[in-house]
C-alpha cells in the first residue's frame, strides 16, 4: 500500500485550510492509495474564532463533504481531522477516515487530551469515549491515534493484538525544547514494541514541530519530512510486518495474564 504524508502549515482560516487539503488530494490522490493529514488541519482558535466557530457535523458538514467529494474524485483514501461539536462551547477531536467512494470509512474521538506543559485542551475539548476502530486499506489493517495519544502505549497494544498492521497519527506536535525528541522516541517505541508500521502527519510552522514521519515494525525511521510543508511517501509492506512479527514475537510472547486484561 502507497502512502503519503502532507506536512502541512495552518491557514489564516477554515477554507484556506480546505482548499490546501482538496488541493492536495487533487494533486498526489491518483498517486497513492492513502493521505494523512495532520491533527487540527481544519485550523486552530483564535481571538475571534473559537474551535466551536468552526466546528461542523463530520457526515455532512461543507468540510467533509468537500474531502468526500475530492476523494471520490481521485479515487483515494484520506484520513482528517475535524472539530466535531460536542457540546455548545465544547468540541471533540475527531479522525475521519474517507474511502475512495466518499463514503466514512472510521471515525475516531481522540481519547486523551493534552493538559500539560502550559497547555489545557479540555478547556474547548471534550474526549472522546471509545477505542480507536480498526479498518483496512487495501488489504492493510489499520487503527489510529492522535497526537498526546502517543505517549499511551495502552491504546495501540490491544489493536496490535487484533492485527493491526500500520497505526495513522494525526499530531499537531507543539516544538519546544525536548519536544522534537519525544516525538521521535515514541514513533520509534510504539512501532518496534507493536512490530507495526507507526506514521505521524505532523503540522508544521510556528508554534509546530513538523518532522512527520513513517517507522518501520522493527522501529527504523523510514521517510522523515524536514520543518517545512512537504509531502512524504512510504511503502507499507505486510509482508515486511509478519517477517518482524516472526522473529521478533513481542506481541506472541504476551503472557496470557496481560491478555485477560
Amino acid at each position: 500500500m502507497k502512502l503519503a504524508i502532507f506536512q502541512i502549515k495552518h491557514g489564516q482560516n477554515k477554507k484556506e485550510n480546505l482548499d490546501k487539503i482538496l488541493s492536495a488530494i487533487n494533486l498526489h490522490g491518483k498517486d497513492c492509495d492513502l493521505i494523512l493529514f495532520p491533527e487540527t488541519c481544519m485550523g486552530i482558535k483564535t481571538d475571534s474564532v473559537s474551535l466551536s466557530d468552526m466546528a461542523e457535523d463530520i457526515h455532512n458538514g461543507e468540510f467533509i463533504s468537500a474531502v468526500r467529494a475530492a476523494c471520490a474524485e481521485a479515487q483515494v483514501h484520506a484520513c482528517v481531522c475535524l472539530w466535531e461539536k460536542a457540546t455548545a462551547e465544547k468540541v471533540y477531536n475527531t479522525a475521519v477516515v474517507v474511502a475512495p467512494d466518499g463514503s466514512t470509512k472510521a471515525v475516531y474521538r481522540k481519547l486523551h487530551l493534552f493538559d500539560a506543559l502550559s497547555v489545557k485542551e479540555s478547556d474547548d475539548m471534550t474526549a472522546g469515549s471509545e477505542l480507536p476502530p480498526t479498518f483496512e486499506v487495501c488489504g492493510v489493517k489499520c487503527s489510529l491515534g492522535i497526537c498526546y495519544d502517543l505517549r499511551f502505549p495502552e491504546v495501540f497494544r490491544g489493536a496490535a493484538l487484533g492485527g493491526v498492521q500500520l497505526f495513522l497519527i494525526p499530531a499537531a506536535w507543539y516544538a519546544g525544547e525536548h519536544k522534537l525528541n519525544h516525538l521521535k522516541t515514541l514513533l520509534a517505541a510504539r512501532a518496534l514494541e507493536n512490530t507495526a508500521y507507526f506514521a505521524c502527519a505532523d503540522i508544521c510552522g510556528g508554534s509546530f514541530s513538523g518532522h512527520s514521519a513513517v517507522y518501520s515494525p522493527f522501529g527504523l525511521c523510514e521517510a522523515e519530512a524536514g520543518a517545512d510543508e512537504c509531502v512524504i511517501y512510504a511503502d507499507i509492506d505486510t509482508d515486511k510486518v509478519s517477517s518482524v512479527r516472526k522473529i521478533l514475537p513481542c506481541l506472541e510472547n504476551i503472557s496470557a495474564i496481560f491478555k485477560e486484561l
